[in-house]
């Protein structure tokens, strides 16, 4: 067969393949996929769409830097080839690159102009970096001796609150719904404290004003180091209950990398990966205000559950004079939203703590266990005012 047919023969080969591939992906069978493209990529090395379609599919299989490497050969044989500079930027997103991902977004735009999904994936980058962005150094005012620590927690008292749930039952609801509710862990006393501190500037390093129908409407308030005893002292007594929850996934997965057992130790990680920024943040929601579903993917280092607790009195819907907030449901989703897929919306009032995969959640098919992608938010506020004190476990670069 002359050079020319053989070329010809193998192009008509790797493209069959290539839909095997997808159609393996399709059907979940995400490790054929993985193995039918690379031999669609073998069979012809110089097509960028199919060093494309190997990055998606690594992606999919949690392979991030074979599937960056993939993208990077696909711009690599196609300079002006739009679509794995945006995938490329997606991948870079995710893992805490925001910057980066900024700049591919523009690549890809610069190639497609026309391309209306491209633009406002770059404008929802490119608002993630300005919010990463550090706040212009100012005078910090020396505060009233109450101002320093109002919301100080007596040692000793979270531990023993954790203690009075069932933490195996909470572990298996997690692990099975993805979200589960600590009803009246935060007492009322600690909860108004902390909505008050929400007018103390000199608690917060940062603030953003949100109103953009695809991220949300409220007021988001990121507490400078050092943070309030009280959300210290939580998180820490929280975390060691987590991490069980978290390391008993990881051998499900198969994954030999275990979560320190305590909070300073996973600190630790996060500082040698240079994500030292506090992530405690305060969150204000009047009427209208509402958090649209999205993933938490800033930081190469994450752990997979956060916690939100509410601290806001919920309206009685039997006595229309009660006060409170109505509406504001937690949202809970698989992404993406099919038929089938694991939806929720979960009421919580005054001191509930909701804990919640952070990315993905545990899934079982067959014999094996994987991670479903997932999403959280919060419902429209109809009515009150809503204060939520939102914990990550991990910090930002």
């Amino acid at each position: 067969m002359n050079p020319k047919k053989q070329k010809e023969k193998d192009r008509r080969r790797a493209r069959k393949l290539g839909e095997e591939a997808w159609d393996a992906a399709n059907a979940g069978n995400l490790d054929l996929a993985e193995k039918i493209v690379r031999r669609a990529v073998a069979a012809q090395q110089d097509n960028p769409v199919l060093w494309l379609d190997q990055g998606e599919i690594l992606g999919l299989r949690h392979k991030e830097a074979e599937s960056a490497d993939a993208f990077r050969a696909a711009i690599s044989l196609a300079p002006t080839f739009a679509e794995p500079y945006a995938r490329l930027a997606a991948l870079r997103f995710r893992q805490g690159f925001t910057t980066e991902a900024v700049a591919l977004q523009k690549q890809a735009i610069k190639h497609a102009p026309d391309n209306a999904a491209f633009a406002e994936q770059l404008t929802a980058y490119q608002f993630v970096a300005d919010c990463e962005k550090p706040p212009s150094p100012q005078p910090v005012p020396t505060p009233a001796p109450q101002a320093i620590s109002p919301i100080a927690d007596p040692v000793g008292v979270w531990p023993e609150r954790l203690a009075t749930f069932d933490w195996e039952q909470l572990g298996d609801r997690l692990t099975r719904d993805g979200c589960v509710v600590l009803e009246g862990l935060m007492d009322a006393a600690n909860c108004v404290q902390l909505c008050r501190a929400f007018d103390q500037d000199e608690l917060f390093a940062k603030s953003i004003v949100m109103d953009r129908p695809e991220f949300g409407q409220g007021t988001y308030r990121y507490f400078r180091a050092p943070i309030p005893p009280v959300v210290d002292q939580l998180r820490r007594a929280t975390y060691s209950h987590v991490a069980r929850i978290a390391n008993g996934w990881q051998r499900l997965l198969g994954e030999p990398a275990r979560f320190p057992s305590e909070w300073d130790g996973f600190r630790e990680e996060c500082r040698s990966a240079g994500q030292t920024t506090p992530t405690p943040i305060l969150l204000k929601y009047g009427p209208g205000g509402f958090n649209a579903l999205h993933r938490d993917l800033r930081g190469s280092v994450f752990f997979p559950i956060q916690m939100a607790v509410v601290l806001s009195h919920r309206a009685d819907e039997e006595e229309a004079e009660s006060g409170g907030f109505r509406g504001g449901e937690f949202l809970f989703c698989d992404v993406p939203e099919r038929k089938k897929s694991l939806h929720r919306a979960v009421p919580a009032g005054l001191g509930d703590a909701v804990l919640f995969c952070t990315r993905d959640r545990l899934v079982r098919v067959g014999d094996i266990y994987g991670l479903q992608p997932v999403k959280h938010g919060a419902a429209r506020i109809t009515a009150g005012t809503r204060f939520v004190l939102g914990v990550p476990f991990h910090e930002y670069r």
